[in-house]
């Protein structure tokens, strides 16, 4: 259904369904839908059903109401912004799928340091799958993320510097040396188990901070 409703608002404004406030949500409300799908097709890893169900509403809502206003944005001469573009959606995607997997592990770790094995905590996956994922999301989302910054630094290059949004730029920055940084330490076997779940959650917040400053109607 989102797809379909993505394709549809594309085909009718002649535009990549990003655009506005709306068409982003709806676009990251697809992604983690996807991503979710992805990862229980391929690796038999299934999130939180109802987590991901919460997102994707939440998302929803938020894109009803603000409503999806077409505000078409000539790219198709510009076919490496476009990837930008994707590379970045897809990266905060990943992230915050991965912020529901660290979420997952630290309530599956407290449960189980707890001896609690029934109520919501029945619903989560174990931990070994959980921390297994999520060092792959980590690493997928650093090199989307870094994708993304490469090929917008160098469209900005060849335009005037002063309309570079640095908070933006700023934000998705460190967002991406925080993951990069989390995810070397954790190839190094310096950081894992509940404390590379804090830190992936550490690693989302300025990945929210960029995309609130992504979207349109912040700009």
């Amino acid at each position: 259904m989102l797809t379909t409703m993505l394709a549809y608002q594309g085909l009718r404004t002649h535009a990549l369904p990003i655009s506005s406030a709306a068409e982003l949500l709806l676009s990251i409300a697809w992604g983690l839908s996807g991503l979710a799908l992805f990862l229980d097709l391929t690796f038999t890893h299934r999130l939180p059903t109802w987590v991901i169900a919460g997102a994707t509403t939440a998302c929803l809502v938020a894109a009803a109401f603000l409503g999806v206003v077409g505000q078409p944005t000539d790219l198709t001469d510009k076919p490496l912004i476009v990837i930008h573009v994707g590379a970045a959606v897809l990266a905060y995607c990943v992230l915050g799928a991965q912020a529901l997997n660290s979420a997952a592990y630290l309530l599956q770790d407290r449960a189980l340091a707890r001896r609690e094995f029934g109520g919501i905590y029945a619903l989560l996956p174990a931990l070994v799958p959980l921390d297994r994922i999520g060092g792959q999301l980590m690493g997928a989302a650093v090199w989307l993320l870094g994708l993304s910054l490469v090929i917008g630094a160098t469209d900005w290059a060849q335009r005037d510097l002063a309309l570079v949004a640095l908070p933006k730029l700023s934000a998705a920055l460190l967002t991406w040396v925080a993951g990069l940084v989390v995810t070397v330490q954790r190839r190094r076997h310096r950081l894992a188990g509940s404390a590379y779940a804090r830190a992936s959650l550490f690693v989302f917040v300025p990945a929210l901070v960029a995309l609130y400053l992504s979207l349109p109607a912040a700009r």
